[in-house]
């Protein structure tokens, strides 16, 4: 799978919270890592002596990899993605850097424009330690933008 910057990577930007796509299983589930590096900007502010990730950023994470999702199974190149709805968003320990973000989301349902899906991050503290824990579960809907 594409590491950003690599062949045909669909979400671009410094805004994007997925380093690499570890499997996708077309119009079923996407697979997903990113890093938490620690130089992020969002970490300087949130909070000062004890630097985590903002939970609607890991919110923002999830989505992104639905929407990745959906541009690799349904061919929808180009298209962007917004959030309709968020549900049962529950969230777990917080994320310190140099920590593994893993995200996995599964497709629920499709309806008209819209695609449910539920979602997953778990967390790894370090880059030797592997043993994952919740760092926030959800539902999310998603619609395409303009419509």
């Amino acid at each position: 799978m594409p590491e950003i910057g690599e062949g045909d990577w669909h979400i671009l930007g410094p805004f994007s919270f997925i380093d690499r796509i570890a499997e996708v299983k077309k119009n079923e589930s996407l697979t997903a890592f990113y890093t938490l590096q620690g130089s992020e900007e969002f970490l300087k502010d949130h909070f000062e002596n004890f630097p985590v990730m903002p939970g609607v950023l890991l919110l923002e994470t999830l989505i992104q990899a639905a929407s990745e999702l959906l541009i690799l199974s349904e061919g929808r190149r180009g298209d962007f993605f917004r959030l309709v709805s968020a549900e049962e968003v529950k969230f777990g320990q917080f994320i310190r850097p140099e920590s593994e973000l893993k995200i996995f989301v599964r497709l629920l349902k499709k309806e008209g424009h819209f695609r449910s899906f539920e979602g997953r991050i778990d967390w790894a503290q370090g880059l030797e330690n592997r043993i994952f824990r919740k760092a926030l579960t959800a539902h999310v809907t998603l619609g395409p933008v303009g419509k």
